[in-house]
């Protein structure tokens, strides 16, 4: 199936409005969900989100 032009901006238009929306989601069915966003890692609850830390204090770094 290839997609319309139409198709991928109204998909990359809903995705960034639900921004977060999917990681709420699953932080209130497993507690937290991990979030990667510009090399840090976020751990994501259902009220909010905070960096996540290393067992040696240093912030935890993604892709």
């Amino acid at each position: 199936m290839k997609l319309k032009p139409i198709q991928i901006l109204l998909f990359s238009t809903l995705f960034l409005v639900g921004c977060g929306t999917i990681s709420r989601g699953c932080a209130k069915y497993f507690g937290y969900d991990e979030v990667c966003v510009d090399g840090v890692k976020y751990i994501q609850f259902t009220s909010g989100a905070s960096v996540k830390y290393n067992p040696d204090g240093s912030v935890a770094t993604c892709r």
